[in-house]
């Protein structure tokens, strides 16, 4: 099994609870993060790439290989990107993305690459980068 995610979508997958754009969205997500939470899912390969991805394959903002709020993801992505120190055309496994995002992120790197972030506000993702950073030693 391979995914294809946007940067900005590892942080969003390592905290993803269920919510979303729409239904067909909510599905797909969790299906994804249904296999990548399996034992083996540490093993799955997650391609980078700079347009829209296994995530956003049934978003209602999809529009072909890009978003409505292009500018604003692309944004994001490069935030992310630099953070987490990838880029498109890379790979990597979901097991060394989890312990990239370990290394690299931090709450207050969180509250810098997600400043624009819709879905910050919510504290979501705060509650589930905490939890995860807490069970995760971090390596500077």
């Amino acid at each position: 099994m391979k995914f294809n995610f946007r940067p900005h979508h590892f942080l969003c997958a390592l905290c993803f609870q269920g919510r979303g754009y729409s239904s067909a969205f909510i599905a797909n997500f969790t299906s994804i993060m249904e296999t990548l939470n399996l034992i083996e899912g540490n093993h799955t390969v997650i391609h980078i790439v700079s347009h829209t991805d296994s995530i956003c394959d049934p978003c209602p903002n999809r529009m072909r290989n890009t978003c409505t709020t292009e500018e604003k993801i692309t944004v994001l992505d490069r935030s992310h990107a630099t953070a987490l120190d990838i880029k498109a055309g890379e790979s990597m496994t979901w097991g060394e993305a989890k312990n990239r995002i370990a290394e690299k992120i931090s709450l207050e790197k969180f509250h810098q690459i997600c400043a624009t972030c819709n879905w910050k506000k919510y504290g979501i993702c705060e509650n589930a980068l905490t939890k995860f950073l807490g069970t995760h030693s971090r390596q500077s």
